[in-house]
């Protein structure tokens, strides 16, 4: 059984027989996708993708209060 809500949801959209087919290695690794794309509310939050002579990059810039324990 699935605990995370997102894979739940993620799985329920899919047909059974496929859904049924993931290992737990597979699992874990799209948890982590989703995990990935929440984002927590920043002041800033820059972020630009850039393409050079044979270079894609980005660049990201967040601030915000600090948040986390010492």
């Amino acid at each position: 059984m699935v605990r995370n809500p997102d894979i739940a949801r993620f799985l329920s959209r899919l047909e059974p027989i496929l859904a049924a087919s993931f290992t737990r290695a597979q699992l874990e690794a799209i948890e982590l996708h989703f995990a990935m794309r929440s984002r927590a509310d920043h002041a800033i939050d820059w972020r630009r993708r850039f393409r050079l002579p044979g270079l894609r990059v980005y660049v990201v810039l967040l601030a915000g209060r600090e948040r986390r324990a010492d």
